[in-house]
C-alpha cells in the first residue's frame, strides 16, 4: 500500500476507548470469541515461507485457507484471475534478458468464501493474503498480510458461531437489520502487493498497475443492478478491508474515505483496541469499491513502520491478543443495527 496524503495524526479523542466487556465463562467456552490459538496456528502456517501472488507456496496457502473456511461451513471457492505483472528476467528490470517482453501475464487466486445471512444484502469483509516478493532476503510479512488473513480466519469460525447462537437462542425476541443478519463475504485478495520495489514502479516504467491485482479483479465481477452493486444478485452494503492489524504496539487508523456512519458504529464498540479516525489516505484494496461508490472501512496501522517491507516483519513483533481483540470488537459491530 502507499500513503498519498501528508496529514497522519488527525484523531478522534479517546473516549471511544474503554474497557472489554467482560465475557462469562459460559461464553468463553461456547467459542463466541476469538481465540488467540487459533490465530497463532494462523499466523504460523502464513509465515512458513515467502508466498507472492502465483507462487507455488500461495496457492499451497490457499488451499490450506479454503479447507479451514469450509471445515467452519462456509461457501468457498477460488476466484482465478489473468492480470500483468513486471518481467523480473528482463535486462531493465534487473534480470539478465534483453530479449524477453518487459511484461508478462500471471494467474492469481482470490479466495472467496460466503456464509449465508437471513436478509438480502451482503457485507464484504477483506484483505491480502500474499506476500511481497524480495529477491535479497526472506520475507514472510507477518503483519504486512499475515495479521489481516489470520483475523479473518478465524473470524470465520466466529461468525458460525453466532449464526448458531441466534438460531438455537431461547425466548428470545428475533432480531434483524443487524450486519450480521446479510450475508458475509470474507475476501482473500491475492497480488496486493507490487512485483517491483515501490508501489508506482510499474506505472513509471511499463504503463501497467501492479498491485491490488486481486481486489480489482474481484471488484470487476460486481454486477450494478436496480438496486445497486451486486454480487452473486445480493446488494452489496458495505466492504471492510483489513491490513497490517496485528503490531504488538498496535495502533490502527481508520483512513480517509471511510463512511463517517460506519466508522462511529465501528468506535461506539467498548473495546481495548487503539483505534481511531485520521486524515490519512492510503491506497490499498479498498481503492477499487471506492471507485464504485461503495461505503467503506479501510483499517490500517501505519504507524508501526520500522519492520515494514523488511526482513523484521515477523512473528516477533505480532500480538495474537491484539489480532483477537479487534476481532471481537468487529463481531460487536457486526452485531449493531446497520
Amino acid at each position: 500500500m502507499k500513503v498519498s496524503v501528508s496529514l497522519l495524526f488527525a484523531m478522534l479523542l479517546a473516549s471511544t476507548i474503554g474497557c472489554v466487556m467482560a465475557a462469562t465463562d459460559d461464553s468463553q467456552k461456547n467459542g463466541a470469541f476469538f481465540n488467540v490459538g487459533h490465530i497463532d496456528a494462523a499466523m504460523k502456517r502464513f509465515t512458513r515461507a515467502p508466498h507472492p501472488m502465483n507462487s507455488s507456496e500461495q496457492k499451497k496457502l490457499a488451499q490450506d485457507i479454503k479447507a479451514g473456511l469450509v471445515k467452519h461451513g462456509w461457501q468457498v471457492q477460488l476466484q482465478k484471475f489473468k492480470t500483468k505483472i513486471p518481467n523480473l528476467a528482463h535486462e531493465k528490470l534487473g534480470g539478465k534478458d534483453k530479449n524477453v517482453a518487459p511484461v508478462r501475464e500471471v494467474e492469481g487466486e482470490n479466495i472467496v468464501a460466503i456464509s449465508k445471512g437471513s436478509e438480502r444484502c451482503l457485507l464484504l469483509i477483506g484483505g491480502h493474503y500474499d506476500t511481497k516478493f524480495y529477491k535479497d532476503f526472506t520475507f514472510v510479512g507477518a503483519n504486512d498480510g499475515g495479521s489481516s488473513t489470520a483475523a479473518l480466519q478465524e473470524l470465520a469460525r466466529v461468525i458460525q458461531v453466532h449464526r448458531q447462537q441466534d438460531s438455537t437462542a431461547k425466548h428470545a425476541v428475533k432480531e434483524n437489520g443487524r450486519f450480521i443478519d446479510c450475508s458475509i463475504g470474507l475476501v482473500f485478495f491475492d497480488g496486493e502487493e507490487a512485483t517491483l520495489p515501490e508501489w508506482a514502479d510499474a506505472d513509471r516504467l511499463l504503463g501497467i498497475t501492479d498491485n491490488t491485482h486481486g481486489s480489482r479483479a474481484f471488484a470487476g465481477s460486481l454486477v450494478k443492478q436496480f438496486e445497486g452493486i451486486t454480487y452473486q444478485n445480493l446488494p452489496v452494503k458495505a466492504v471492510v478491508i483489513l491490513d497490517m492489524i496485528g503490531h504488538k504496539n498496535q495502533n490502527l487508523f481508520i483512513t480517509t474515505g471511510s463512511n463517517p456512519q460506519l466508522a462511529q458504529k465501528l468506535l461506539g464498540q467498548k473495546t481495548t483496541t487503539k483505534i481511531f479516525m485520521a486524515n490519512i489516505a492510503i491506497e490499498d484494496d479498498h481503492l477499487p469499491f471506492a471507485q464504485l461508490g461503495l461505503p467503506f472501512l479501510h483499517i490500517i496501522d501505519w504507524t508501526n513502520l520500522s519492520e515494514w517491507h523488511t526482513p523484521r516483519d515477523t512473528l516477533q513483533i505480532i500480538s495474537n491478543k491484539n489480532i483477537a481483540d479487534f476481532g471481537d470488537m468487529l463481531v460487536r459491530f457486526l452485531k449493531q443495527k446497520r
